[in-house]
């Protein structure tokens, strides 16, 4: 006899598979870190002054890019990201809030916490280019978030099996 089935009267095996205890562990902590994160750049951004944004400006000209014409377009985008940086803050609070919760629903086999989960990694690769810029840096940054945080939802999407309504 297995172990699985011996089980009290009422109670359903675990149906949590070690990977989707790794995934969720794993996004757990990156959610708690985002919401912490969030959290204090929401509370206290930086004073956004002129030598800020002349610091700023001297450390982004340190690096050389490897497309060249993009240069003004990274200056543009951390420049409005600076500005913006609290509404950046309460953003990704919001959106690591809801993918902490959707992991918990996960964890519970829950199949709504995939959705708040994919909502929230939407709104995670879009929040920079909100509040940053659509320039082509933007769209390049937005394009690599979204493929990132796509090949996690797709992680998670191959445990949908395990999940009741």
């Amino acid at each position: 006899m297995s172990q699985n089935s011996i089980q009290p009267s009422g109670l359903v095996p675990d149906k949590r598979t070690k990977f989707l205890r790794a995934l969720c562990t794993l996004s757990g902590v990156n959610a708690i870190y985002g919401i912490i994160s969030g959290i204090t750049t929401a509370i206290s951004p930086p004073d956004v002054d002129d030598t800020f944004i002349v610091n700023l400006f001297e450390q982004l000209e340190k690096y050389e890019l490897p497309i060249a014409d993009l240069q003004d377009d990274v200056k543009e985008y951390y420049l409005n990201l600076m500005l913006d940086l609290g509404n950046f803050g309460a953003a990704n609070f919001l959106f690591f809030a809801i993918q902490l919760i959707g992991i918990f629903m996960m964890y519970r086999l829950n199949r709504i916490g995939f959705t708040l989960y994919t909502v929230a990694q939407i709104g995670l690769a879009a929040a920079p280019i909100i509040f940053g810029s659509f320039n082509d840096f933007g769209k390049i940054t937005f394009a690599i978030t979204l493929v990132w945080n796509a090949i996690w939802v797709i992680m998670y999407a191959t445990q949908i099996k395990y999940f009741h309504k």
